[in-house]
């Protein structure tokens, strides 16, 4: 875990991942009226839990570690945005998923405004910003 903070510190310039601006999604449930605040801290969980996809270990591990790196360096950009229902949710993570986009998301632990379970918020990413863009680019911001 230190490595991955000392890159989210790092001042160090890089290369860019095949040459592609990076970025991260956050896509938001606006059917669930979530107040303000809370829809900061769902974002911030499917921020983390993105982060932590991308730093593990597993079969695509090299690839997905120089897409964080990247995005690190190029100051980890995210765009929030909103889905109208929990069934566009589920399809815009399967389609990230099918790509090979990282998919997270938050289901919410139920000690405030929701219901233990209640998935409110998708992380996508961080990865190249076209392969980001072609699953979101229909999508409204938040």
């Amino acid at each position: 875990m230190s490595a991955l903070l000392r890159k989210l510190f790092a001042t160090v310039g890089g290369s860019v991942v095949g040459g592609s601006p990076m970025k991260m999604v956050l896509v938001v449930r606006s059917d669930l009226g979530l107040k303000k605040g809370k829809i900061a801290s769902q974002c911030a969980h499917a921020a983390v839990l993105c982060c932590m996809r991308a730093a593990a270990a597993g079969g695509d591990a090299a690839c997905r570690g120089k897409m964080l790196d990247a995005w690190l360096r190029q100051g980890q950009p995210k765009i929030v945005l909103r889905v109208d229902s929990l069934q566009e949710l589920h399809l815009l993570t399967e389609r990230a998923e099918s790509s090979g986009v990282i998919a997270e998301i938050v289901r919410d632990a139920g000690r405030t405004q929701v219901a233990s379970g209640t998935e409110t918020v998708l992380g996508l990413g961080p990865d190249r910003t076209e392969a980001i863009d072609s699953l979101v680019g229909h999508l409204k911001l938040l």
